[in-house]
C-alpha cells in the first residue's frame, strides 16, 4: 500500500521534483523496505533499517543508490538531518534526491498508518498550492488524518505544496 501511494504521489508531483524513472525505482525500493528494521528493533527501527539495507546487496542498484535508499528509509521515521548534506560520500544531487523522496515516502506511509490497507484507491492531483490526495474508502481514516499533519509539514517544507487528504466514500 505504501509503495502504491508513494508512486502515485511521485507521479503527481513530477514537474516539481524533476526526478526521473531511476529515482522512482529507488522510491519504490525504499517503500518496500521502509519498516524492515522493526523486525530487529522496534525502538531503533530506523537505524536498524539503515543498517540492513547498507549491509545487503540489492541487485540492480549501485552502492551509492543503496545509500540513497537507506537514508530515505532512515528518515521516514526520524527527523530529517539537514547536516547530512555535508557528509562524506553524498554529494548535493544525492542529498536533494534523498530529501525529495523522503518527503514523498513520509506522506505515503502516513496514509497507511494503521497498516490495514484501508484505501481502495488513491488519486493525487495538484491544484494551486495544494496536493489533493483523494482516498476512496468506507473505512474510518481518523488515525491517518491525525498523524498526517506532522508528515505533511516536511512535505510542505520541501515542495512548497500543502498535501491535503480528502475521503471519497463508496456507495
Amino acid at each position: 500500500e505504501v509503495e502504491r501511494s508513494a508512486e502515485m504521489i511521485f507521479d503527481a508531483t513530477k514537474k516539481y521534483h524533476g526526478l526521473g524513472a531511476r529515482e522512482r525505482l529507488l522510491l519504490k525500493i525504499a517503500a518496500t523496505l521502509h519498516d524492515c528494521g522493526k523486525f530487529v528493533s522496534i525502538t531503533r527501527g530506523s537505524e536498524s533499517s539503515y543498517q540492513i539495507i547498507m549491509d545487503t546487496e540489492i541487485i540492480g542498484i549501485s552502492h551509492l543508490e543503496r545509500e540513497v535508499v537507506a537514508n530515505i528509509v532512515r528518515y521516514n521515521h526520524l527527523e530529517f538531518d539537514y547536516s547530512m548534506e555535508n557528509s562524506e560520500g553524498i554529494d548535493r544531487e544525492e542529498y536533494l534526491t534523498i530529501v525529495k523522496l523522503t518527503a514523498i515516502l513520509q506522506i505515503a506511509n502516513a496514509l497507511d498508518r494503521s497498516h490495514k490497507q484501508k484505501c481502495r484507491d488513491i488519486k493525487a492531483v495538484r491544484k494551486d498550492d495544494k496536493l489533493i490526495l483523494t482516498i476512496t474508502t468506507n473505512e474510518d481514516i481518523t488515525l491517518e488524518r491525525g498523524l498526517f499533519g506532522s508528515r505533511a509539514e516536511f512535505f510542505r517544507e520541501v515542495y512548497s505544496i500543502e498535501p491535503v487528504i480528502r475521503q471519497k466514500r463508496i456507495l
